[in-house]
């Protein structure tokens, strides 16, 4: 008699996502990858290494796995490995075309059961996102220190992902107000001085625009239709959009539309926290 494996089913967080679990096992002169997270690990899995093909199981299939890769090479390749390592980590975004994939490093807040949802606790990185933002706003040393914190973590995972290790340029995602230098912006700036790479200055063609986070998704989308300008320097080139807060993706979305628009070749995108609304 057969013993029934009640396996508990993944959930998929339209927010976001973490890679759960992952197995590799040979499979004739190759191997099979085994995962269980959201379809945009797979994506990023496939953009690193094309090689690797979903294999679908059957309907009546229960599984603790919710994809399955083979690879006709006899074993994984290092970098592979790192970027499932880094993916368990993180946060996959969902897709928002033009954008390949997008990276939080971690949710804004801690949900706390039975607990005003404003009462949550921050994260390590939303503190220093609330206090950058927010607490450090008239403290310009405290803010440098906090945004050089935040843009040394982003670097770290660049450098862990294959693919946005190949970004060519740097995106900023432009404040609501034209006269006052963003923390996100900065963030940006500070992103690419590290990494030596080019920041290409975003720009609005409005002054000044409601806060995204005032915004419902409707009107976000609606709001930030043409609003942005990427300059041509971005043609022909892989872009990497820095953000300091993902809500709705409007904005980064956004961006990412114009940088498409004028010419970039692939485009991704990263930021700190995502909130933990819908």
């Amino acid at each position: 008699m057969s013993e029934f494996i009640n396996y508990t089913p993944f959930y998929y967080d339209p927010r976001g996502n973490r890679l759960e679990r992952w197995e590799v096992a040979s499979a004739g002169s190759g191997h099979v990858l085994r995962l269980r997270g959201p379809i945009e690990v797979v994506e990023q899995v496939q953009a690193v290494a094309p090689e690797y093909q979903s294999r679908t199981y059957p309907a009546s299939t229960v599984s603790e796995w919710t994809h399955e890769l083979s690879s006709p090479d006899p074993t994984m390749k290092r970098e592979v490995r790192q970027l499932l390592e880094l993916l368990e980590r993180v946060l996959s975004l969902p897709s928002l075309p033009p954008i390949k994939f997008a990276i939080a490093l971690d949710w804004y807040k801690i949900p706390v059961d039975g607990v005003d949802s404003r009462e949550w606790p921050n994260t390590e990185v939303g503190d220093l996102v609330n206090k950058g933002k927010y607490l450090y706003k008239t403290r310009e040393e405290q803010k440098d220190i906090v945004g050089r914190n935040l843009a040394g973590r982003i670097c770290y995972v660049i450098s862990r992902h294959p693919a946005l290790n190949n970004a060519e340029v740097i995106l900023n995602v432009p404040g609501h107000d034209w006269k006052i230098l963003s923390f996100g912006p900065r963030i940006a700036a500070t992103v690419a001085k590290y990494r030596r790479m080019l920041d290409i200055r975003v720009t609005a063609r409005s002054k000044f625009r409601p806060e995204a986070k005032s915004l419902g998704r409707g009107q976000s989308a609606t709001l930030l239709e043409d609003q942005f300008i990427v300059p041509p320097e971005v043609r022909g080139r892989s872009a990497l959009i820095v953000d300091d807060v993902f809500r709705s993706g409007g904005s980064m979305m956004a961006v990412a539309r114009a940088a498409h628009e004028a010419g970039a070749r692939e485009i991704f995108g990263i930021c700190p926290t995502r909130t933990m609304k819908r």
